[in-house]
């Protein structure tokens, strides 16, 4: 099989259904090559039944409780196809996909394509992202993952619930020797529904995630790029974004509370200078200072 959509839904069942209805759509001319999975994080919308009552062909699997982005491993674990698509409950790719195949097909070392997100809050376009440039992370509503990268690198961390993990996903593949690039030829529309979104959340998860990733991958000045994670974070209070800031530190305590359970496994120096080269948070406070 060419290709899984796989799709992780929480209490969003018209975007999901809508979402289901522009990739059907997608497909149509070619669907025999394609199955859609989509994995329900225990939503109580009646999501589920939705699913099979409008597209009975759409596999489903309903996770008991919301295990958040690693219920995506769900999804993984029972494709089919060589490749899996990463697309949110809330997202759709418009063109350029079968492009992304033959671009992956002919760099048989990309492990993930991550594609050009044309709406929503975290255009690529903002992110200066351009061509086939090699990247460390990618959005997590668009993307290709090559089932090959998947049997190697494995999935999504557990121990990440929300934000930042294809980050970290990004690094453990340039450490087994991939790489991550953007794929410019293509659009996906994030519509990016408000349920389940939380300025608050966002914020904590992230900065506790990224903090984590520097602790569990990194060996040797990891303190270095932890403290710079956190002043990093916390100097948009001289825009005034004091709450934001609040947050951030939030986050930090989150991740000093998890820190000790988090396992050792540290990547290649290589790829730690890489993470530290494309991060922007581990960069240095002030020019000359903290390097």
């Amino acid at each position: 099989m060419r290709a899984s959509f796989v799709i992780v839904n929480y209490n969003r069942k018209d975007d999901l259904l809508l979402s289901l209805k522009k990739t059907k759509e997608l497909i149509k001319s070619y669907a025999d090559s394609y199955e859609i999975i989509v994995v329900d994080n225990a939503s109580i919308d009646g999501s589920p039944a939705a699913i099979r009552a409008n597209f009975p062909d759409v596999i489903v699997i309903e996770n008991p409780v919301n295990t958040g982005a690693p219920a995506w491993n769900l999804g993984f674990a029972v494709a089919k196809g060589d490749y899996f698509i990463i697309i949110d409950d809330d997202s759709h790719i418009e063109y350029g996909l079968e492009e992304a195949f033959d671009y992956m097909d002919e760099h048989q070392d990309v492990g993930v394509l991550a594609l050009n997100i044309t709406n929503g809050p975290y255009q690529t376009k903002d992110w200066g992202w351009k061509g086939n440039q090699e990247l460390l992370g990618f959005f997590g509503c668009g993307a290709i993952l090559r089932r090959e990268t998947y049997n190697k690198v494995g999935g999504y961390a557990d121990w990440m619930f929300l934000y930042v993990n294809e980050f970290e996903y990004g690094l453990r593949c340039i450490d087994k020797g991939y790489k991550v690039r953007y794929f410019e030829n293509s659009s996906v529309n994030h519509r990016a529904s408000a349920i389940n979104r939380s300025s608050k959340r966002l914020r904590v998860q992230a900065a506790k995630n990224e903090m984590g990733i520097v602790y569990k991958h990194f060996t040797g000045n990891k303190f270095k790029y932890l403290f710079r994670m956190w002043v990093n974070n916390i100097k948009i209070i001289k825009y005034g974004k004091f709450k934001q800031a609040y947050y951030d530190t939030i986050g930090a305590i989150e991740f000093l509370k998890i820190r000790n359970k988090l396992v050792p496994t540290p990547v290649s120096k290589e790829a730690q200078e890489y993470f530290v080269e494309k991060y922007h948070n581990t960069h240095p406070i002030f020019k000359y200072v903290f390097d």
